[in-house]
């Protein structure tokens, strides 16, 4: 049985859609990826970041924000969902934020 479904396995095709799934992360709004080219969560106006979210740049996350929630998230499912890394990459509900929080690793 085990044989069968190796492959079965080793002759299908990956669909367009896994690219997007696997770059996506629990409490987007929407898949990754799927926004303007080359702009992150960080970027956008939904996700929620606190002044006092930075990480060290000699840290082990070399200076990324702390991960943070999405608004747009919440308002679809009325659910605070999982935080969301700052290199995340945009998703369709993408809105550009006029005043976008800082990097320290650019």
């Amino acid at each position: 049985m085990s044989l069968l479904k190796e492959s079965i396995q080793d002759h299908l095709t990956a669909s367009p859609v896994d690219a997007f799934a696997r770059a996506s992360f629990p409490g987007m709004a929407h898949f990754a990826g799927t926004g303007p080219h080359l702009k992150t969560c960080r970027e956008c106006i939904f996700w929620e970041h606190g002044p006092h979210d930075y990480r060290a740049k000699s840290g082990k996350h070399r200076g990324l924000i702390e991960p943070a929630t999405c608004r747009k998230y919440r308002a679809i499912t009325m659910q605070v969902g999982s935080k969301v890394p700052d290199d995340a990459g945009a998703c369709k509900y993408f809105d550009e934020n006029p005043s976008v929080p800082e990097r320290f690793s650019k």
